[in-house]
């Protein structure tokens, strides 16, 4: 969490407050799963569909997603404070290839940020999709504005 506030500019914080912000982030009571995400995550699961998290985050998420029920969905967690890089990097996106065994050319990334997921995905050699859920349009990025989407990308663009 400290690194994070410094790659903003914020500075050192005070333990105490430190502490409670980390409190705060990893408590699930403060955080909601979009609508879409369970039944899209279960629709790709009765495909076959290997399914892997590659976030730029702090070392609580892996714990914050267990009490979310979220980790038994997926075959690996990959979170940049942990692996030691961070999206952009191919780095990270490699790192998941390798836990998962599957290849680059197998994989669709979908994230929210235009650079460090679609860019990043795209550099690595992955299909990449922006979601982008309240429509900013990001010109020749090709997007999603829900999860609900992407069963119908992928039928779309098999093969």
């Amino acid at each position: 969490m400290q690194g994070v506030l410094w790659r903003v500019g914020g500075g050192q914080l005070p333990e105490e407050m430190l502490q409670e912000l980390i409190d705060h982030f990893g408590d699930p009571a403060h955080w909601s799963v979009y609508p879409d995400v369970v039944p899209v995550l279960d629709e790709l699961d009765r495909r076959g569909t290997v399914l892997a998290v590659v976030s730029n985050w702090d070392s609580s998420l892996p714990r914050l997603l267990d009490r979310l029920e979220l980790t038994p969905r997926f075959s690996a967690i990959v979170v940049s404070a942990l692996a030691g890089v961070s999206k952009p990097s191919p780095r990270i996106f490699e790192e998941a290839l390798a836990r998962t065994g599957v290849t680059a050319g197998e994989v669709l990334h979908v994230g929210d940020h235009p650079v460090e997921d679609y860019e990043g995905a795209r550099a690595a050699g992955l299909s990449a999709l922006l979601l982008d859920r309240v429509g900013h349009g990001h010109g020749a990025v090709e997007s999603i504005a829900s999860l609900a989407e992407i069963p119908a990308w992928l039928d779309r663009n098999a093969g």
